[in-house]
């Protein structure tokens, strides 16, 4: 238990598997049934095998003095690599712990049986990953939500650009800058703006999903936009590439975006680049003066981005072939009548848009698996 409390550059991971610290010098029956079940679920939670492998991930994604100063390109001092050193070494011993070192005749049938060993961390490999990964929650991952002041794994889910059809031009604007930005090329902070349901927000989780080797996407909250350029802070001199994505932006100049931001888009990319998506305020039932101060708004909005990509609402031919695509895609053959099918629940949800072709061709395809079926 010394050697463990020893621990002080990698305490967060120390603090981690103090219950296997604490079941390697337990002598209580007990208490050791209640450890090896922390062990055990704590293991099997971080989807490991073995205490070698759920340490080795502790380790990688823990945030001290020194996996920053690997993020970043540093000078590790001597005694700071010998504290190191130490300190996996106190690991590697732990992950060694095994069940049956306690099961005593009472205890043998109720001690949860976890998985040992397979530990196969070294000064010299957690240095180079941390150079190549970077530190802390940023290590293990690609993307992020950032929700007050912390960052959070998220899941953007599965879709790819060819998701969604049509609006080439947009997607390729789009593309063209992300890939800019990861070749170290000039690129910009980034606008999508346009109509409800065109797939602005689709565009951006989808290239998180296809240049998730290369980028990292970090979506922040509505309310954390102000602490924009406290992470970008925290994100600067890693070696990785991110974009910090703001769903949803207010375009009221006095509102969402604030001071900060304006701060932010104003000063240079570095290592992080903000996309941030608009939904148009612009209504035909809105009166003349509402227009003119949504349109005021709009404008300053559209200043402060270095690239604007607008999204619009398709006409009637265009919603169109667009179901027709989300229909091939799904193994369905157009027919005439889901053209009136579609105009009518258009109608019903307020107008045509990609993600109303989307929910049409869902109704027709239950409807059409409903018929084959019979």
């Amino acid at each position: 238990m010394l050697r463990y409390k020893s621990i002080c550059v990698f305490k967060a991971a120390a603090k981690e598997v103090y219950p296997l610290a604490a079941l390697a010098c337990c002598r209580d029956e007990t208490r050791a049934v209640e450890l090896a079940a922390e062990v055990f679920s704590a293991v099997a939670e971080r989807g490991c095998d073995t205490t070698g492998e759920w340490i080795k991930y502790l380790l990688r994604r823990d945030d001290n003095v020194f996996s920053r100063t690997a993020a970043r390109g540093g000078r590790v001092s001597a005694r700071l690599k010998s504290q190191v050193i130490s300190e996996l070494a106190v690991f590697k011993r732990l992950s060694l712990v095994k069940p049956d070192d306690f099961a005593t005749e009472t205890i043998a049938e109720f001690l949860p049986r976890f998985g040992f060993g397979g530990m196969s961390v070294t000064y010299e490999r957690l240095l180079l990953f941390y150079m190549a990964n970077g530190c802390g929650m940023v290590s293990v991952g690609s993307t992020f939500v950032y929700r007050d002041g912390e960052l959070f794994p998220a899941d953007f889910g599965d879709a790819v650009l060819s998701d969604i059809k049509n609006y080439a031009e947009e997607k390729a604007e789009i593309v063209r800058n992300t890939e800019n930005f990861i070749a170290g090329l000039p690129a910009f902070h980034a606008l999508l703006y346009g109509d409800c349901g065109t797939g602005k927000t689709a565009t951006v989780r989808a290239i998180a999903r296809e240049y998730r080797d290369r980028i990292n996407v970090i979506e922040v909250s509505s309310r954390d936009v102000s602490r924009i350029g406290t992470l970008r802070a925290e994100l600067a001199g890693l070696k990785q590439k991110f974009i910090l994505f703001v769903d949803n932006l207010d375009s009221d100049g006095n509102g969402a975006i604030g001071k900060s931001l304006e701060a932010e888009l104003d000063s240079p990319c570095g290592n992080t680049l903000v996309y941030c998506t608009c939904d148009s305020r612009r209504r035909a039932e809105d009166g003349e003066e509402r227009q003119n101060r949504d349109t005021q708004s709009e404008l300053a909005l559209f200043d402060r981005f270095g690239l604007v990509v607008t999204y619009m609402i398709p006409g009637k031919e265009e919603f169109i072939d667009i179901l027709k695509q989300i229909l091939r895609s799904r193994g369905i053959r157009w027919r005439e009548e889901y053209s009136a099918v579609a105009e009518l629940a258009a109608l019903k949800k307020g107008g045509r848009s990609p993600r109303a072709a989307k929910q049409i061709a869902e109704l027709i395809e239950s409807n059409y698996a409903q018929r084959r079926c019979d």
